[in-house]
């Protein structure tokens, strides 16, 4: 389980095809390294992965991964950094919600504003049947991050980012019309999921 409150990010160090797949090795601070062990799994950009493998070389600190789709990789592919957070340990204290570190989808920014102070305002399209179940106020990770939803029109999200939130992830590095995996609160996922059944039925 995860909390969306990025504390680290990494950078992609080398991407290479093993079978329909493909190895990706990300290049991590000393501290998350001395964190995580083989077979934990931590978010990278949202999406939980399992830590296959690990080696210092020098500077760097390297963990590696497998990506069954190299589709997952390409969107990493570019980036400057990449949003991470290890998985919530036994006993840790928990502040807000909980998520799985599985994406619902995928939503595409369609609008960027500089606020005063350093923040940004932004608006992402997401065209979900999870949509409906969302609200003004509601928490959801985008790439990994927990933000709250300040407003919605239509099938808009609109979010303030702060100073700080910037400083520590990637997400001021999108540009209009790239994409961010999105996911929402895993109880009103499951909800969603019971009330599409009933209604089918």
């Amino acid at each position: 389980m995860f909390t969306g409150i990025i504390q680290q990010t990494g950078k992609i160090y080398q991407i290479n095809s093993e079978g329909s797949g493909c190895e990706l090795i990300l290049d991590v601070s000393p501290d998350l390294y001395a964190q995580v062990e083989i077979k934990s799994n931590i978010t990278v950009n949202g999406r939980a992965l399992t830590i296959l493998g690990k080696e210092t070389l020098g500077e760097f600190y390297l963990l590696k991964f497998y990506l069954a789709s190299t589709k997952v990789a390409a969107q990493y592919e570019g980036q400057k950094k990449l949003n991470l957070e290890r998985s919530i340990r036994l006993g840790e204290e928990i502040s807000g919600p909980l998520f799985y570190g599985l994406p619902s989808g995928y939503c595409q920014l369609i609008y960027r504003e500089n606020l005063l102070g350093g923040g940004i305002k932004i608006e992402v399209n997401w065209e979900s049947e999870f949509f409906q179940y969302l609200d003004i106020k509601d928490q959801v990770c985008l790439d990994g991050v927990l933000l709250i939803i300040k407003d919605m029109v239509k099938s808009s999200l609109l979010f303030d980012i702060y100073p700080e939130t910037i400083n520590l992830t990637n997400l001021a590095e999108k540009e209009i019309g790239e994409y961010f995996a999105i996911e929402i609160d895993p109880m009103v996922k499951k909800i969603a999921q019971i009330l599409a059944k009933k209604t089918l039925s």
